[in-house]
């Protein structure tokens, strides 16, 4: 499983979020006890998925809430080993329309960000899918409008993939920028936490965690 942004409201086509968010076991509803728990709440950081899971806000998030996420996603992982066992942190994109929702699936990761930037220079008319974990989406540039598509398992036809959602494109990679922003702004505090912090391999480590 698995990032999140700020809210940016009244775009058009109804678009209410996009926002990476970070998934992070320190954070989950069995560790609701714990001062870490009471941060994220505190700082409004924390964001429900379901009764037993719970993901942050990306640009909410606090050093002491990176810090934590680092040291249980390198937990038992000895410093020679990070290159090799050290996956990206967990999280992806969210977009919210109209109660309809596309986010991150299975087996993403931060790094996803890579794939929705190719989105502002691609500009595909066909459809082209999106990696965002498993079951991915597929987008495509029609007129000046960028439509997604339902979850898919495999790659369909172009004629069998259904529009999910539209937005105007301009506003909606307005808005991406604004969400790909706050991410890098996330991305330099972990880099600074693991420079300044009691890390060992912290070359490898900032690059393995996010790049």
């Amino acid at each position: 499983m698995p990032t999140q942004l700020t809210i940016h409201e009244h775009v058009a086509h109804n678009l209410r979020k996009i926002e990476y968010i970070l998934y992070s076991e320190p954070i989950q509803e069995e560790w609701n006890y714990t001062e870490l728990y009471k941060k994220a709440t505190e700082v409004n950081a924390l964001f429900k998925v379901d009764k037993y899971n719970n993901e942050l806000i990306l640009s909410k998030v606090t050093d002491d809430l990176i810090i934590a996420t680092i040291d249980s996603h390198i937990e038992e992982i000895e410093p020679q080993n990070y290159y090799d066992q050290i996956v990206p942190l967990d999280g992806g994109l969210r977009i919210e329309k109209n109660n309809l929702i596309i986010e991150h699936q299975c087996c993403s990761e931060l790094n996803d960000y890579q794939n929705w930037k190719k989105i502002i220079t691609e500009k595909s008319k066909k459809w082209k899918e999106i990696w965002i974990g498993h079951p991915s989406v597929f987008y495509r540039n029609k007129g000046n409008e960028i439509e997604f598509s339902e979850y898919y398992d495999d790659t369909p036809k172009d004629a069998e993939i259904k529009t999910k959602m539209t937005f105007n494109e301009a506003e909606f990679i307005n808005e991406l920028n604004i969400a790909n922003s706050e991410l890098e702004e996330f991305k330099q505090k972990v880099y600074r936490i693991v420079e300044n912090g009691n890390y060992e391999n912290k070359e490898v480590l900032k690059k393995a965690l996010i790049e």
